[in-house]
């Protein structure tokens, strides 16, 4: 569900600094406060636990329900962060050797770094397997290799244009099927309405960056496993995709502020910028900081870079993986694949708090699912849209050095649409990674 900014621990920085340990979870509080992060609820006597570590917003509901429908296993929720916070406690225990949970959530960019130490367990021989074909391909891609299986796939963030109609209505505008046509759009709408952006490019936010990369054909990173990594920021797909956003920019067509913060926020809401390209988590987020402009959004399909091509981009989503840890890998597996590959369990984190979009295919293929309304799009379907781009994303190989790349995006971004072009930010990123990556033992490719 997260979608993260830079993270600031060092431990996970390099994924093969990971000490791959074995050893037992340590026990925890049996019975929380109401100020605990711990979770435990339908335990019955005897029952074997299971720690498991998460941050989605509501997952307690699901927790209590398996542990009522399973009394021989007592799984105790703890939240311990989100995102990096989670990662840097996961890392250092792993390292001590003591106290890791049997089950966490980790994001898919961050699951190589536990692949590449052996720190996660093959699921394979717990009958994940079996629930394959529930999910849509791309994202099994992202959490297996051949035969086997490192975590079960959860949420993810399908994107698509998310635009503000009373706008594009008012100046006769809209969404553009192609991104020769958003380029032309987004100078007309400039020009007609000086005061206002048809979008923003945030470059120093590297997840998004990379999501519209991968869209662009274009991701940087090949890493199928071992010590071989690709790192090519200055192919000629990426230099095709920074020379397009470099001349909008260039000609300030685009705004170029942050996003998922509060200026972006108050920007959409005030008609600053009138689109978005967003995650399906987009209303969760943006929801509660809208006020004059809740009920205007719609969504569209991304912009194609072939006309009449259907190609769609993920941004954000987690994995489930058993951590090599665990006195209980079995239960712990059993675990995962009913959160995630169940409709008991669908049937909950679906819904809010948690609001977690599926991976899970007997869901995105609903249409009580699909025609959800949220408050910010009025009586508008827009997980009509996030649905079809969930079944048409790509899957992509993430670097098992994901902590340490977040770590600089913000020095290796920071200037772009000032005193640098987004090229000569790839270039220089590029540079850092390959020195990084080189440091740590990895055999670095370019091209």
């Amino acid at each position: 569900m997260l979608r993260r900014s830079a993270g600031v621990a060092s431990v996970l920085a390099a994924g093969l600094l990971l000490a791959a340990c074995s050893g037992g979870s340590t026990s925890s509080p049996a019975t929380p406060s109401a100020s605990s992060s711990t979770f435990v609820a339908n335990c019955k006597s005897g029952a074997t636990k299971i720690v498991f570590w998460a941050w989605v917003p509501g997952i307690s509901r699901a927790v209590a329900a398996y542990n009522a429908s399973h009394p021989d296993t007592c799984v105790e929720l703890a939240d311990v962060g989100a995102g990096s916070p989670a990662y840097v406690k996961i890392a250092n225990a792993l390292k001590a050797g003591n106290g890791a949970p049997d089950v966490a959530e980790v994001e898919y960019d961050e699951l190589p770094s536990f692949e590449i130490t052996k720190n996660v367990i093959d699921l394979s021989k717990y009958g994940a397997a079996s629930v394959k074909d529930k999910f849509v391909p791309w994202v099994w891609d992202e959490v297996s290799s051949g035969s086997s299986i490192w975590a079960i796939p959860g949420d993810a963030g399908p994107m698509a244009l998310y635009y503000n109609s009373t706008l594009l209505t008012r100046y006769n505008v809209k969404p553009p099927a192609t991104w020769d046509e958003l380029a032309t759009t987004a100078a007309s709408y400039h020009q007609a309405n000086p005061q206002s952006y048809f979008t923003n490019f945030a470059a120093s936010d590297l997840q998004w960056l990379l999501s519209m990369m991968a869209q662009a054909g274009a991701f940087p990173f090949r890493y199928p496993g071992g010590s071989n990594v690709t790192i090519n920021f200055t192919g000629p797909a990426q230099t095709a995709f920074a020379d397009y956003w470099d001349k909008l920019i260039s000609a300030k067509l685009v705004n170029v502020t942050s996003d998922v913060d509060a200026t972006q926020f108050a920007n959409l809401d005030k008609g600053v910028d009138a689109t978005w390209m967003s995650s399906a988590w987009f209303p969760s987020y943006f929801g509660p900081a809208a006020q004059a402009s809740v009920g205007a959004w719609r969504t569209a399909d991304l912009p194609q870079w072939t006309a009449g091509q259907s190609v769609a981009a993920n941004w954000g989503g987690s994995s489930y993986p058993v951590f090599n840890q665990s006195k209980h890998p079995d239960k712990a597996a059993a675990f995962a694949i009913w959160l995630n590959a169940t409709d008991d369990a669908w049937n909950i984190t679906k819904t809010a708090p948690s609001s977690l979009f599926p991976t899970y295919k007997p869901l995105l293929g609903d249409p009580t699912f699909q025609n959800l309304t949220v408050p910010i799009s009025g009586s508008a379907t827009p997980y009509v849209s996030f649905a079809k781009a969930a079944q048409n994303a790509t899957a992509v190989q993430w670097p098992p050095f994901m902590t340490e790349a977040l770590n600089q995006q913000a020095t290796a971004f920071q200037n772009v649409g000032t005193s640098q072009t987004l090229k000569q930010a790839f270039a220089g990123f590029q540079n850092t990674l390959v020195t990084y990556a080189k440091k740590q033992g990895f055999t670095v490719s370019t091209s």
